[in-house]
């Protein structure tokens, strides 16, 4: 029985793809944890409070986790003052690498506060050192991410800060 050389060339192909890209191995940090960055302007909290600053929403693929003690937040140029990062509590867990740690899974926002009454405009970057790991396969060391968010001209958060530029 003769094969057609076309069924062989589908199978030889077919056989290439799946040596090449092997569904056990692990992603890329920038592929498995994704941040993006966004500017919110007076956008309500779930305490009826205004919210002004940058919010990083990580989308994490399924089958990954993200420390929340390993988030670390930077901008730059630092002449946009930032406050404390507000972080989510997550998901405790008895993790194998680091013991009791509180993880994020799918998707999780982190908000990074204005601590100016009036952001100059510009591109800033947002760096962001996190670690996270993939379940029951690796944990990554630390890594580095950075994303970028515009502030328009005459953009202005007095509405939430006291004349001084601190929370109310």
């Amino acid at each position: 029985m003769k094969i057609p050389a076309a069924t062989l060339a589908a199978f030889a192909l077919a056989a290439g793809l799946a040596a090449a890209a092997p569904a056990d191995e692990p992603l890329e940090p920038d592929r498995a944890f994704q941040p993006h960055a966004r500017l919110v302007a007076g956008a309500h909290a779930a305490g009826g409070q205004e919210r002004h600053g940058i919010d990083i929403d990580y989308r994490i693929e399924p089958g990954y986790y993200l420390y929340r003690s390993r988030l670390r937040f930077e901008v730059s140029p630092p002449a946009l003052l930032i406050g404390p990062p507000e972080i989510p509590l997550g998901v405790d867990i008895d993790d194998p690498y680091f013991g009791k740690s509180s993880i994020f899974r799918d998707r999780v926002t982190i908000h990074l506060p204005f601590m100016v009454s009036m952001a100059r405009p510009g591109r800033y970057r947002v760096k962001i050192t996190a670690q996270g790991c993939a379940e029951g396969r690796i944990c990554y060391a630390p890594f580095l991410q950075e994303v970028v968010v515009n502030i328009p001209p005459g953009y202005r958060v007095n509405d939430a800060l006291s004349p001084r530029g601190l929370p109310r």
